[in-house]
């Protein structure tokens, strides 16, 4: 099993409008992504699918290429819509990446990173639980 696509899969949803050119295709990969987070069987047969649905929009492909490519941590690209203008950016040279908190869904189909302090922490779309921090 290969714990990337699972993180990519989770990690992928709140960027998912973000992502796609419309709401109607970012609703329905997240219906997907949530469907088969949710159903129980962490399976080879689940991740392949889950594979197959990332891979089917270039952007979400890219998404998932990025995760992967950062084994063994597996975090994620920051979403579009994070202002890149503020915050911290390290020192010239220094190229590792400022670890975020990480919020996840207690039924696991859902994670959140913090962008910045003030942003209010959401519930998980799916189960409407508030997300906690891991």
């Amino acid at each position: 099993m290969d714990e990337g696509v699972w993180e990519a899969a989770r990690c992928i949803r709140p960027c998912l409008e973000e992502l796609l050119d419309s709401a109607t295709a970012a609703a329905e990969v997240d219906a997907q992504l949530a469907g088969l987070l949710t159903g129980g069987d962490a399976g080879e047969d689940t991740e392949d699918q889950l594979r197959e649905v990332l891979d089917a929009h270039p952007a979400t492909s890219g998404f998932l290429f990025r995760v992967l490519d950062d084994a063994p941590a597996y975090r994620p690209p920051p979403c579009p819509r994070v202002p890149r203008t503020r915050g911290y950016a390290g020192l010239p040279g220094d190229w590792a990446p400022v670890e975020a908190e990480k919020f996840a869904c207690p039924r696991g189909d859902y994670v959140w990173y913090l962008p910045e302090t003030r942003v209010s922490i959401p519930a998980c779309p799916t189960h409407q639980q508030p997300l906690q921090r891991v």
